[in-house]
């Protein structure tokens, strides 16, 4: 009886510890994960990085971030950016902590990726892009953090603004980072005035600005619409040397007084015309503005660039304006009234250059500007019109003689004599032809004619008729046959009525 029982329990035994290796080689790790090491699960609604994780167990949930990082490692691209220039963040100096992600993890909430950024790594790379700014171990260590805040939320690609974890004190040290200078500007009170009423004008990080809306935030008075284009041109060139963007720019037909060629930016508040730019950058800047004789200045003060900026004005090309000549009855004097001096046209183009150093990086054109000629308006006095010859005046300037008549031209003066003189015969009164001659003398004039004939039949032949008269106009000369001309003139000067016609006296 003893036997049997020690029988059963060595079989009993066995059996047990066949059925325990059993449940553990087919589910001891099952077991051990459940009961020594219990499952992170996670319910509805659960988020980690861009990840849905809602109702998955530890182990899927390991999988499918494991497969989001690798994804991520694809296609990492990382721009550290400051201010005009950046650099691409290489994936070796990113880790994702998957574990770690998972064990900081909370059920129903969304959750962050955890990175880890190596502090050494980003020290070299801003030590080699971005040298000159001399960052500190502080600036250093802040970025590093920024990196890897911006990279939790597990997006591509990613930009990090280096000027976000830079030290206070830089922005408040901030220096012109561009300037222009516009010489034999007139300096009205009003365009000081809005010079000084811009001063210390904020520009802020990513904001558009219009330049009416700025005048109108300064306070800088009443200004007019030429005032306003010189000053909307003096920070238009200034803003050329910044990597802000022209987001509206306009140019007048004439260049304004004081304006460079290449620089002009029109403002017409009236008309709605408008100088608008946008700065990109993640910092803000100031306006300086003053004036020194006729010289007016304008800065704009910031956190220095990487790269900078130079402005060149080429391809200038000039048109010459024509002569306009106007008649007009107001004008008395031979010397014609100037309307309009004309001016020459411009062609220009503007380049920009930016250069890394010494080195040219590239080269942009911002604009073409030209302006027409404006042609010269002269007006002149009404030019004579010709007019058809007169008759002379008076009783006189004629003669005849047997037929024979001589008149003296309109205009003309003149002495001339006509003699005829023939025989008759058979009793009738006797007949005479002449020639006659006369030559222009200048105010004075006489003419005189006379026939005699002698004849048989008891009549005596008709003398001619002889004549004097006076006649005004231009001189002339001439000669007839069988007249002549007589007349007295003078060459005072022509009187006219408004259509250009002369008055008859």
């Amino acid at each position: 009886m003893e036997n049997n029982k020690r029988t059963f329990t060595m079989v009993l035994g066995v059996l047990v510890s066949t059925v325990f290796f059993y449940l553990f080689a087919s589910g001891g790790s099952l077991l051990a994960g459940n009961w020594l090491f219990p499952s992170k699960d996670f319910g509805d609604n659960t988020y980690i990085g861009p990840y849905d994780v809602s109702d998955l167990k530890e182990a899927q949930t390991t999988k499918v971030l494991s497969d989001g990082v690798t994804d991520l490692e694809g296609r990492f691209d990382v721009d550290v950016q400051y201010q005009d220039a950046s650099f691409k963040l290489p994936p070796e100096a990113v880790s994702f902590d998957v574990q770690g992600t998972i064990d900081g993890a909370n059920s129903g909430a969304e959750n962050p990726l955890v990175v880890h950024v190596k502090n050494e790594s980003i020290r070299t790379l801003l030590d080699q892009n971005f040298g000159m700014l001399d960052f500190t171990d502080e600036e250093v260590a802040a970025v590093t953090r920024g990196i890897e805040r911006r990279l939790r939320n597990g997006t591509m690609p990613a930009n990090v603004q280096i000027s976000d974890f830079l030290d206070a004190s830089r922005a408040e040290g901030s220096e012109p980072v561009s300037e222009a200078t516009f010489a034999g500007m007139p300096m009205t009170e009003g365009f000081r005035d809005a010079l000084a009423a811009i001063e210390g004008y904020r520009i802020e990080a990513g904001s558009s600005v219009s330049f009416l809306q700025m005048m109108e935030d300064a306070h800088a008075g009443s200004l007019t619409q030429e005032e306003m284009t010189r000053l909307a041109s003096l920070l238009y060139a200034s803003i050329l040397k910044t990597n802000f963007i022209i987001d509206e720019r306009t140019i007048s037909d004439r260049l304004p007084e004081g304006v460079p060629v290449g620089y002009e930016a029109a403002v017409n508040p009236l008309t709605e015309v408008d100088f608008m730019f946008t700065n990109p950058n993640s910092t803000s800047f100031t306006v300086s503005a003053g004036a020194d004789g006729d010289a007016a200045t304008l800065s704009i003060n910031g956190l220095p660039f990487f790269y900078e900026y130079e402005i060149r004005v080429s391809g200038m090309e000039n048109y010459k304006p024509r002569t306009i000549r106007q008649y007009s009855e107001n004008v008395k004097t031979i010397t014609p009234r100037i309307e309009e001096a004309g001016a020459a046209g411009i062609r220009a183009t503007v380049l920009k250059q930016v250069y890394n150093g010494p080195f040219e990086e590239r080269m942009e054109e911002v604009s073409t500007d030209f302006y027409p000629p404006v042609h010269r308006i002269e007006v002149h006095r009404l030019k004579p019109v010709q007019q058809p010859a007169d008759a002379g005046d008076g009783n006189g300037g004629s003669s005849s003689a047997d037929g024979g008549n001589s008149s003296g031209s309109s205009g003309g003066t003149g002495d001339g004599q006509d003699n005829a003189g023939s025989s008759g015969s058979g009793g009738n009164p006797g007949t005479g032809s002449g020639n006659g001659s006369g030559s222009g003398n200048d105010g004075t004039g006489s003419g005189s004619s006379s026939g005699s004939g002698n004849g048989s039949g008891g009549k005596n032949g008709g003398s001619g008729n002889s004549g004097s008269g006076n006649g005004s106009g231009q001189s002339g000369s001439g000669s007839n046959n069988g007249q002549s001309d007589s007349g007295n003139g003078s060459n005072d000067e022509v009187e006219y009525d408004k259509g250009g016609n002369p008055i008859k006296p």
